[in-house]
């Protein structure tokens, strides 16, 4: 399927792009619908919303590896003498999969099964995700430039993710979530770009949900604070990262100008 649509959309690396996004959208709405219709509960919506992504996932898999056997054009790659540096970007991220667990504590009613469930859940949703969006997105957009990339691909996957959004018991609730949704994607675009390595975006972003949903539901105050905490640090690291980002251009042209 994703190879037909490579070879149509092969000169329209924007289209393709939002391809991908709509096409998971669709299979993961189409097992909510299923779950719904069937009454399947909570769990079983979970189950479902897995198996969509599981899919999306094989067929992701299936393609990088048609394209690049090793995926490393993707980002996925180790961390090497030369560049042990980088991982120094991630150690904010380590602080931001805390917020929530830390503010909301563990929920302790959570039985073995939901909670095994939950870090499969997590694990499937952020491989698939990353890989699209972090991946081959990142990988079709390259040419036309890291600012247009970082901008779309934020702006694409805060889109996609308004449905969990407009879940808020208000208005400023809905607003806090959509404008979570873009800093965090905006955020994992900057560090694929800086870093060309997927692995670490992968892991924090299994992390991030798996703590998310182990986490105690909570009230409405306390939910606007979490995402009000959330979005100050998301643009604290964001700034940062632009700052780099921006140096190390600099650097590079500064490396490419030819001595007189």
């Amino acid at each position: 399927m994703l190879n037909k649509s490579d070879k149509t959309y092969k000169n329209r690396p924007v289209l393709f792009s939002l391809f991908l996004g709509i096409v998971l959208t669709l299979l993961i709405s189409v097992a909510s619908a299923v779950a719904t219709v069937r009454g399947l509960g909570e769990t079983g919506m979970m189950v479902a919303q897995g198996c969509a992504f599981l899919v999306m996932a094989m067929a992701v898999t299936l393609y990088m590896r048609r394209k690049d056997r090793t995926m490393a054009i993707y980002g996925f790659k180790r961390l090497t003498g030369a560049n042990t540096k980088d991982a120094l970007y991630y150690v904010p991220l380590g602080i931001i999969v805390l917020v929530q667990p830390v503010i909301g504590g563990f929920n302790s009613e959570l039985s073995l099964g939901k909670v095994v469930l939950i870090v499969l859940f997590s694990l499937v949703v952020g491989y698939t995700e990353e890989s699209i969006f972090r991946g081959i997105i990142w990988e079709k957009l390259k040419d036309r430039g890291s600012l247009f990339y970082i901008l779309f691909s934020s702006i694409f996957f805060g889109i996609l993710h308004m449905a969990n959004a407009l879940n808020g018991h208000d208005l400023l609730s809905i607003a806090l979530q959509i404008i979570n949704a873009f800093l965090i994607g905006l955020i994992l675009a900057l560090l694929i770009v800086l870093t060309a390595r997927i692995l670490p975006l992968i892991i924090f972003h299994f992390m991030f949900d798996a703590l998310a949903q182990l986490t105690n539901a909570t009230t409405t105050a306390n939910e606007i604070f979490v995402v009000a905490v959330l979005n100050i640090c998301y643009l604290l690291y964001g700034a940062y990262l632009v700052v780099r980002l921006t140096r190390k251009r600099r650097m590079r042209t500064i490396q490419n100008r030819p001595s007189l």
